[in-house]
């Protein structure tokens, strides 16, 4: 096992590879953790304001919009005078003033007359005081049309307004509506996977195929697929452990949100066949990589290439739901798309139908047939290269 000993020697010297990006990538996830993952949606509120309501008409279909208004809002008393309204509103004291005329009743819903309104200028949630007052005023128009009395019709309006609407969300993913925030980890876990495999494990192949360490090793009593084994043994070896501690991250951030998710081994299955995409990718990029002094300058150029082109299309950096659909259609032949594909079944669902389940069966078996096929070419070229150096 020489072969196999001087893999792990030379990845030991590259590990500070490894570290640099496992640090990178930690803190790309806290960040995202702290700006998006970790905020909970507890519930949706309608904003209180603070507006006025100016009565000159003090009818009643006039005092019931003011009543109406204040189960939305907070209501202010403000003296009926354009420069103490002006004063309140520069203050933010108040953010709405609607003045009701007199003759109200006949004016606005009979003759369509708009009331007068004052409030802070690009205020959005404004808005939604115009509408309920809209809101009110149609209701106004309908009931009294269809016959009711004016104290009816207030009375009616009023009820509505004080009923508190029930909303059941339907918990149709398993995860309460919410995606868990240990999905965010697997979503970036590409970038880490691709860059911190590739950097280490070019750097240690070319090592491997330079033309002295090449020679002796063909003139080695070691057979050449004893070899070819052992390092592929070392390969192997090297993505786990960077698998299995990465798989230790949410483990120590999330402790049973994560073990306690449905979806737990399939992250696993899908982060591991990812790693498999990785070392194929390292393995190839290591064969047609040709030795040199510039072989450094173009790792890094390749790696950076691969790694963030890939995270940037398929859906990485940028979520899915972005893409244009020119972009998800190029992205389809590459590995990490379908990778984030499944990660997005899983942040999604807690539990799956017959077809959801082979969309993910079918997502780990596109992501091995990518690795194989990788894997395929750098072995053509690497026996290209051995012919080169007979």
């Amino acid at each position: 096992m020489k072969v196999f000993k001087g893999f792990l020697m030379m990845l030991k010297r590259n590990l500070h590879v490894v570290v640099m990006y496992l640090a990178i990538f930690l803190t790309i996830l806290v960040m995202i953790q702290t700006l998006a993952g970790g905020k909970e949606l507890v519930r949706f509120e309608a904003e209180r304001l603070n507006i006025a309501v100016i009565d000159r008409d003090q009818g009643v279909l006039a005092k019931g919009l003011a009543e109406y208004l204040g189960n939305y809002h907070d209501l202010v008393d403000v003296e009926d005078d354009p420069a103490v309204i002006q004063e309140e509103l520069f203050y933010r004291n108040l953010y709405y003033v609607v003045t009701i005329p007199e003759g109200f009743e006949e004016k606005v819903l009979e003759q369509g007359e708009k009331l007068a309104v004052t409030t802070v200028p690009g205020t959005m949630s404004t808005y939604y005081v115009d509408q309920q007052i809209n809101t009110y005023l149609n209701g106004a128009r309908m009931m009294t049309n269809a016959g009711f009395s004016t104290e009816e019709t207030v009375q009616e309006l009023l009820a509505a307004a004080k009923t508190e609407p029930v909303v059941e969300l339907l918990d149709q993913n398993g995860h309460g509506g919410e995606r868990p925030a240990f999905s965010y980890l697997f979503q970036y876990l590409p970038y880490l996977m691709l860059a911190a495999i590739c950097y280490s494990m070019c750097f240690i192949l070319i090592e491997f195929r330079q033309g002295d360490i090449r020679r002796r090793m063909l003139c080695s009593a070691v057979s050449l697929r004893s070899q070819n084994v052992q390092i592929l043994l070392g390969f192997l070896v090297a993505g786990i452990g960077l698998w299995a501690f990465c798989m230790l991250i949410p483990v120590v951030m999330y402790g049973k949100a994560f073990w306690g998710d449905a979806n737990a081994g399939y992250y696993l299955v899908n982060s591991f066949v990812l790693m498999l995409v990785s070392l194929s990718i390292a393995f190839t990029l290591g064969c047609l990589i040709p030795q040199g002094d510039s072989a450094d300058t173009m790792v890094n150029g390749a790696v950076n290439v691969i790694s963030l082109g890939m995270c940037f299309s398929c859906g990485v950096f940028v979520p899915m739901e972005i893409l244009s659909s020119g972009v998800r259609r190029v992205a389809q032949f590459l590995p990490v798309y379908w990778y984030e594909t499944v990660n997005e079944m899983l942040a999604e669902h807690a539990a799956f139908s017959g077809e959801q389940l082979a969309e993910i069966y079918k997502g780990y078996g596109i992501q091995v047939l990518f690795a194989a096929a990788i894997v395929l070419v750098g072995m053509a070229f690497s026996k290209t290269r051995e012919r080169e150096i007979g």
